[in-house]
């Protein structure tokens, strides 16, 4: 084995311990794949490899099992209203929102960069060392913080069962936040007022203190201080304060059902129009309708971007009489997997067939959206005079060699590469990115997915195309890793013949700082075209959430298609 791949090896084995070292792990896979991390000729040691290597499928289960346990631990522990710290044993430190506060860092960070006495440090060091003996093994410590205001606290270090290196320090550093507040003062029976006052007890303010805070005499403060020890059935503040802190020991952070958030708060595939049709073979193929128009569009999604539209672009396709037909390809969404990897491409075409007969459509044009473009032709050729025109989006054109591979971005190039050469691998690479990725958020993944392409880097500033790009990701990993692999091969095989096969109209939009797969690339094959069917345009300062930004123009030309 070459000794590249045992650094992506040693690399991968820090994820669950420091899920920020996936860089790292690219950089490692892009060095085995083509020799250096900018190389984009595929490495002469990269043997071809058409099945899964088991050996590669154990390294890859284990270390998946690992970050899972990572993810549950995460879980537990970022709920707590107390500060609690999870420390891998490369020295990586995460922690949660009661930590931040008190340590005053964002996360993660480094042991040596929390801000402790050298003592502490020196403790959590040596018992980092220490091999466990049992998961027994706890012990308590005093730690001086030295933040913005230096604060002595025990702290409690322990490993966790199965954590596999971990440690966990409880700090005793509670954040008496409003929620929490809240559900000690409703615990105890307290009126708004008499809340707050316990507030002022609660970080360590005296009665005088808590009056001129307030703007309230002394009396008033001491009248609901009473009531306070009477609700509670405590003779003295000290015990009350006792009691909340046990409380806010035990209790447990919920979630805020009263705000509504930008994004989707789990990694799971839209149900929103959601509908099932049963095709050949007994499979149950997932589908969504958008739009209340008459007139149908099929639309076939792309790898990353699934069948997920704005408010505007639903708008418009009412207006002008539209409605899509969008099906999930096999093994996306909730759409039955196709049988086998061999049968795949021709499964795609029949699900698309077979729901076309179920609603009886008899023509229509095809709407084509980035990885889902190879698939598009082929169905296009399937429906033959059916079919009123092809339109792609951000899609791509028949890559014949591996010397194509330098049209695509980095990232990109890495994927095709491994879909190539090795299954397996490209398998590895998703699934521990992904299991990743659930550690480190979907914004993190958005970001460094496009992060090097400004008009979409400015596009994801807009809440909704940020929740529908996230739901494409939810779409591709909702079920397994195999489906990169599958729909990984038909982007990636020489489909020429499907390209030139279709003899219909044919309307490419390209964005011109797309980034994925170079527009100039693209362009330059649809130069050899007929230009009596096929036609392009590219939409300046837009890149690969073309699909997103531009619904006017698209709309625009899907209703030429439907005219002509």
């Amino acid at each position: 084995m070459d000794r590249s791949f045992h650094d992506v090896l040693a690399a991968a084995y820090e994820l669950p311990g420091e899920p920020e070292a996936f860089d790292q792990f690219l950089t490692e896979a892009k060095r085995y794949l083509f020799g250096d991390e900018a190389g984009a000729v595929i490495a002469d040691h990269v043997a071809f490899a058409e099945e899964d290597d088991p050996s590669l499928d154990r390294h890859t289960n284990r270390l998946d099992r690992l970050i899972q346990k990572l993810v549950q631990s995460q879980g537990s522990t970022a709920t707590r209203f107390h500060a609690i710290l999870d420390i891998s044993s490369s020295g990586s430190v995460m922690g949660n929102s009661a930590a931040e506060r008190l340590f005053r860092c964002q996360f993660p960070t480094t042991l040596d960069a929390l801000p402790l006495d050298h003592e502490a440090l020196k403790f959590i060091r040596r018992y980092l060392s220490m091999t466990p003996i049992s998961q027994a093994d706890d012990q308590v410590f005093l730690a001086t913080v030295e933040a913005d205001d230096t604060r002595s606290c025990m702290a409690l270090i322990q490993r966790p069962a199965d954590a596999d290196g971990l440690a966990r320090i409880s700090v005793s550093y509670i954040d008496w936040s409003e929620r929490l507040l809240s559900r000690i003062g409703a615990a105890f029976g307290l009126t708004s007022a008499e809340s707050s006052v316990l507030a002022g007890y609660l970080h360590n303010q005296t009665p005088g203190d808590i009056a001129e805070d307030r703007g309230r005499s002394l009396e008033t403060i001491k009248s609901q201080s009473k009531s306070i020890l009477r609700k509670s059935g405590c003779a003295r503040m000290s015990d009350v304060i006792h009691i909340a802190a046990s409380i806010a020991y035990l209790l447990r952070e919920m979630p805020d059902t009263a705000v509504e958030s930008s994004a989707p708060p789990r990694w799971e595939t839209p149900k929103n129009g959601l509908q099932f049709c049963e095709v050949r073979n007994g499979r149950e193929l997932a589908w969504y309708r958008l739009g209340s128009g008459t007139r149908p569009v099929l639309f076939i999604h792309g790898l990353i971007q699934g069948p997920f539209f704005s408010e505007e672009f639903v708008e418009l396709l009412n207006e002008n009489d539209l409605f899509l037909i969008c099906p999930s390809r096999p093994g996306f969404g909730y759409s039955q997997p196709s049988p086998t990897r061999a049968d795949y491409n021709q499964t795609v075409v029949n699900d698309c067939v077979d729901l076309l007969t179920h609603l009886a459509v008899s023509a229509l044009p095809v709407l084509v959206h980035q990885g889902g473009s190879s698939h598009g032709f082929r169905i296009a050729t399937e429906l033959g005079i059916a079919c009123e025109g092809l339109m792609i989006v951000d899609g791509g054109v028949p890559v014949h060699d591996e010397a194509s591979l330098r049209y695509m971005d980095s990232g990109s190039r890495m994927m095709a590469a491994a879909n190539r050469r090795s299954p397996g691998f490209l398998k590895m690479l998703t699934r521990l990115g992904l299991a990743t990725y659930r550690v480190r958020g979907v914004e993190t993944f958005l970001r460094e997915l496009y992060g090097n392409s400004a008009p979409d880097m400015a596009a994801l500033e807009d809440a909704e195309i940020s929740r529908l790009a996230a739901e494409g990701i939810f779409h591709v990993t909702e079920q397994s890793a195999e489906i990169w692999v599958r729909d990984g091969n038909a982007a990636m095989e020489n489909w020429e013949q499907d390209f030139e096969a279709y003899g219909g109209a044919q309307v490419w939009l390209l964005g011109e700082n797309a980034k994925i797969l170079d527009p100039a690339w693209v362009q330059k094959r649809l130069d050899t075209c007929d230009p009596e069917k096929v036609s392009l345009s590219v939409i300046a300062n837009s890149g690969n959430t073309l699909l997103y930004t531009h619904p006017d123009v698209i709309v625009a030309e899907l209703i030429r298609l439907h005219r002509s």
